[in-house]
């Protein structure tokens, strides 16, 4: 099998983080050819403003040297893609490239990813992600809706500082009380002192996990609050990279509790930092945000791996669903379940990325 043509098609959507009047964004639908008529698909985020320079650097850059590759020689390809353009390599470009290839795969095997990366399981527990609201009482609010769904694990991502954190921990254990779990993402917004007091706030309130209390960058006080705490510390989500190696200091050097990274800059880099994890008797927890592909590839993760607890998924996430036909949702015991269809699993809806684009490339 060959590859015989790589395209991008840059859509307009309505910004899934919102905003009032509805603030619009950008999109790339990448097609990846071959001559054996599979076709492998991935719609990726921007990450950034325009997704013109996804598109540009796919087109411009990689596809030239993908015309003519074997699709299963994902290794020497993403070796190739990441090293030659390590100064301007863009990291959601790679991810779906990646991603694109994989789906050739599973679509050509008739299995689903998750069974050709290793299958581990077939289910795993989700937790509801939460937005930033402007009052206790709406995390106390969506709190409840969420455990009436059937989640039982809820993770927050609150406005404001430190002591508008720890408020908004506290309304949301009163409001579901201990049966269920909660995670404080506090996206790397505190100094030291801070993370210790929010930190220890949080062990009072028995929460599952902290999150990028700290730069990543910080090292050092990233292992202390580990130390210092009882509560599992997760980091490394904001880290863009697309190499496994720079998690290795994170992992070897038991700077923190849990191990994060994203699907959207590959599945094949998600696996491998995963698996460095379990050979460390580490657990890691994929970062579940993005539009459908990218939360069907990290799913596709966690169907392969042991060492994880949870699938992340966005609530409300309808507007994360756009131009796909198929969504993942709970069940009525608060788990996901994998894909059954072949490749990513996901069935796009070519008629309403038609309507949506903007430019082809």
């Amino acid at each position: 099998m060959k590859i015989t043509d790589v395209k991008v098609t840059v859509i307009e959507i309505e910004s899934p983080m919102g905003g009032s009047p509805s603030r619009m964004a950008q999109a790339d639908f990448v097609q990846i050819f071959t001559d054996e008529g599979i076709e492998g698909d991935y719609l990726a985020t921007a990450g950034g403003s325009s997704g013109r320079g996804l598109a540009d650097t796919i087109v411009a850059e990689y596809k030239p040297f993908l015309i003519g590759r074997d699709p299963f020689d994902r290794e020497s390809i993403l070796d190739s893609v990441i090293n030659r353009h390590t100064a301007t390599v863009s990291m959601n470009a790679v991810g779906a490239i990646d991603v694109a290839l994989w789906d050739i795969a599973g679509k050509a095997a008739g299995l689903p990813i998750y069974k050709l990366l290793g299958g581990y399981r077939d289910k795993i527990r989700a937790y509801a992600s939460s937005l930033g609201f402007d009052t206790l009482q709406e995390y106390a609010d969506y709190a409840k809706e969420m455990v009436k769904k059937g989640y039982t694990a809820i993770k927050l991502h609150p406005k404001g500082g430190a002591k508008e954190h720890i408020e908004a921990c506290r309304a949301t254990r009163d409001a579901v009380g201990d049966e269920v779990d909660l995670m404080l993402d506090s996206m790397c917004r505190y100094d030291r002192r801070e993370a210790l007091m929010v930190g220890r706030e949080l062990e009072k309130l028995h929460f599952y996990w902290y999150e990028e209390p700290l730069w990543n960058s910080d090292l050092e006080g990233n292992r202390e609050l580990s130390q210092l705490l009882d509560i599992p510390i997760a980091a490394t989500e904001a880290m863009y990279t697309t190499k496994p190696a720079d998690f290795v200091p994170y992992i070897a050097g038991h700077i923190v509790d849990i191990i994060r990274a994203d699907a959207q800059r590959g599945l094949t880099m998600t696996k491998k930092v995963a698996d460095i994890c379990g050979a460390f008797g580490m657990k890691f927890e994929p970062h579940g945000w993005g539009l459908a592909a990218s939360q069907f590839a990290n799913l596709q993760v966690t169907g392969a791996i042991k060492n994880c607890d949870f699938f992340e998924k966005v609530e409300p996430g309808e507007l994360y669903d756009v131009c796909a036909k198929d969504t993942i949702q709970i069940d009525k015991e608060g788990f996901v379940h994998l894909p059954t269809k072949p490749g990513l699993g996901l069935e796009f809806d070519f008629d309403e990325i038609k309507k949506r684009t903007i430019l082809t490339m």
